[in-house]
C-alpha cells in the first residue's frame, strides 16, 4: 500500500498524519505498521477526513478513536500552513491564523490559533481543548495521591508522588476498571510539581499501543485541570516540562474549568510517501 503522508513535531510527540482516504477498519493496522521503527518511527497516527460540520476546514481522526490534543494542534498548523492545498507547507502571509478543525474523541469544532514564525515548516499553535466531563481527587496504597481526569476521549490518572515506571500501568488500569472508568484509551502522567515536569505513558487499546511519549497534549490540560480544580482558581501559561519539549496550559476558572486551552511549537519535519505491506 502506499501513503501520503505529513511527519509532524509537536513537542517530541512525533505525530504522523496519512493523507489518503482510508476505511475506519483499517486505521488500527496502517498505524501499527507506520508507527514502526522500520517505517516512519512515530508515537501515533491520525489520518485526514472531510469535516461533518460547516465551520471545520476538516477533521482529523485518530488511530484508535481517541482524542490528542498535539495531534490536534498540529493538524491546525498544517492546514494553516496550506497543507490542505498543495499537501506541502508553505509559510502565510498573517501574523496569526484561526483554524477551526474536527476532531475524534470530541464532538462539535475546535478553534486554533496559529501564530507566524517566518518559516514554511513551523508555527506556535494554541488550541481550546475539550473540558474535563469529571475530575477526581483521592489517595491509596498503591497509587499515592492521585487525581483522576475524565475527557470524552481519554481518561488521565495523575500521580503526584509516583517515580515513573513500567508497573503503574497494570496498576491504573485495574484500578480504573474497579472504579468502572473507561480504559480503552487512558494515560498516566507521573507530575513532579516542584519543578512542573511531567513524563506521560499512554495506552490505546485498538491499536495495542502503549507509549511513553515525549510530550502529552490533553495530559498537560489534565495536570493543569486537576490544579485549578483543587486550588479553585485560574492558571495563566503553566509551562509543563517533558521529556521532548515544553507545552503551555491555562484554564479559565469560573466555579468550575469554562474552558482550557494548549498551546506551544509545532514542525512539521517530513513529508512524502510510505509503503506498508
Amino acid at each position: 500500500m502506499e501513503l501520503q503522508f505529513v511527519k509532524l513535531n509537536p513537542s517530541g510527540n512525533t505525530t504522523v498524519l496519512i493523507l489518503n482516504p482510508l476505511a475506519r477498519d483499517e486505521y488500527a493496522e496502517v498505524a501499527h505498521k507506520v508507527m514502526a521503527n522500520t517505517n516512519l518511527c512515530a508515537e501515533q497516527v491520525g489520518f485526514l477526513e472531510p469535516a461533518e460540520h460547516a465551520a471545520a476546514a476538516a477533521r482529523l481522526q485518530m488511530m484508535g478513536g481517541e482524542f490528542c490534543g498535539n495531534a490536534s494542534r498540529s493538524f491546525a498548523a498544517w492546514i494553516a500552513l496550506g497543507g490542505l492545498e498543495s499537501h506541502t507547507p508553505r509559510n502565510f502571509n498573517e501574523k496569526e491564523q484561526e483554524i477551526t478543525i474536527e476532531a475524534s474523541g470530541h464532538h462539535g469544532p475546535l478553534k486554533a490559533k496559529v501564530q507566524n514564525k517566518g518559516s514554511d515548516n513551523a508555527c506556535f499553535a494554541e488550541i481550546q481543548m475539550p473540558l474535563p466531563i469529571k475530575i477526581l481527587h483521592g489517595s491509596n496504597n498503591l497509587l499515592g495521591d492521585y487525581s483522576i481526569v475524565v475527557f470524552e476521549g481519554i481518561v488521565h490518572v495523575i500521580l503526584w508522588n509516583q517515580k515513573a515506571a513500567n508497573v503503574y500501568v497494570d496498576i491504573v488500569r485495574d484500578f480504573l476498571e474497579k472504579s468502572r472508568l473507561n480504559t480503552d484509551c487512558f494515560g498516566i502522567m507521573f507530575f513532579d510539581k516542584a519543578t512542573a515536569s511531567m513524563i506521560p505513558v499512554v495506552y490505546v487499546k485498538a491499536v495495542g499501543s502503549l507509549v511513553w511519549e515525549s510530550s502529552c497534549g490533553s495530559g498537560s490540560v489534565a495536570v493543569a485541570s486537576a490544579l485549578a480544580d483543587k486550588e479553585a482558581k485560574c492558571i495563566e501559561q503553566m509551562r509543563i516540562q517533558q521529556p521532548g519539549g515544553d507545552l503551555f496550559v491555562s484554564i479559565d476558572w469560573q466555579d468550575g474549568i469554562a474552558a482550557a486551552y494548549l498551546a506551544g511549537d509545532v514542525i512539521i519535519t517530513a513529508t512524502g510517501t510510505t509503503y506498508i505491506d
